[in-house]
């Protein structure tokens, strides 16, 4: 007996992704607008965006549960702080290994300190940033492409969608463009190892804070600010990045990669690769 015909409409793969971005997306929007326009205080507005990006999870959340009638294992709470702790320190590892390289061969130089008080805005942020853009394309749009069509086309369309996501930002090059597909790579073998989303998310916040709140480099092309330690780049861009920041580095490519295959290698050997749905009718 088939399933009737509004709930065969929603369990298509391109509604679940639309539906589940706006579900999120929607309230998070609306919360960080009211953030934005009423509260004056950086810090204060920046946990009120936070807030609503947890207020987006619980609407994704509920969502899912009462209208695709399915559970969440990508929000599963088991494992939650190892697996955000791990995140995170992956996350600052690769960006401290990159500016190491860099530095090592003479484009990066730090030149003084900060007030320690400077980092919790672009935490805050960043924080806020991975929760939004790893629920959407991992957390929604990764995970339906690769129950339909596997795990390597999934991972290669959700990699070259967060990439063009970034072609509007300033100062891109195609090393930038390698940098940030790669690192949607990266982030949904993330993924792809635990089948939530905490690993990813850390991940992903970490990078960013790193560059900008620890290093105070530019970080996607935006406008380098102060961080905790200040620094100067000098060098060829395909060494520092130019002003795209280290996203846009040689260095930072290979890093990226030699990281993404260690994880998609611990994905195969977890049986956690998914097969296309062609292969898996035979």
């Amino acid at each position: 007996m088939k399933p009737p015909r509004l709930q065969r409409f929603i369990q298509f793969p391109l509604t679940r992704i639309v539906f589940g971005v706006i579900s999120f997306l929607l309230p998070f929007l609306l919360i960080q607008a009211a953030s934005t326009k009423l509260i004056d205080d950086k810090l204060v507005a920046k946990i009120g965006q936070l807030f609503g990006a947890c207020v987006g999870y619980g609407c994704y959340y509920f969502y899912a549960r009462q209208v695709e009638k399915r559970t969440t294992p990508e929000l599963a709470l088991s494992g939650f702080f190892g697996e955000f702790g791990l995140g995170f320190a992956i996350g600052g590892i690769l960006v401290s290994a990159c500016i190491a390289v860099i530095t090592l061969m003479g484009g990066f130089q730090i030149t003084g300190t900060s007030s320690v008080n400077l980092i919790f805005v672009p935490l805050l942020m960043h924080l806020t940033i991975g929760l939004i853009e790893e629920i959407m394309l991992r957390g929604v749009f990764f995970r339906v492409v690769q129950q339909s069509l596997g795990s390597w086309l999934a991972l290669l369309a959700s990699a070259v969608l967060f990439g063009a996501m970034h072609l509007v930002n300033d100062n891109i090059s195609i090393l930038g463009f390698a940098n940030i597909t790669a690192a949607g790579l990266l982030l949904a073998a993330a993924f792809m190892v635990t089948g939530r989303l905490w690993l990813c998310v850390a991940m992903h916040a970490s990078w960013n804070f790193f560059q900008d709140g620890i290093f105070s480099v530019a970080v996607s092309g935006h406008e380098a600010r102060k961080g905790l330690f200040l620094g100067k780049m000098t060098g060829p861009d395909w060494l520092t990045g130019g002003a795209f920041g280290i996203e846009g580095s040689a260095i930072a490519l290979i890093i990226l990669v030699a990281a993404t295959i260690s994880l998609l290698v611990l994905a195969k050997k977890q049986g956690r690769i998914t097969l296309p749905y062609w292969k898996r009718a035979v």
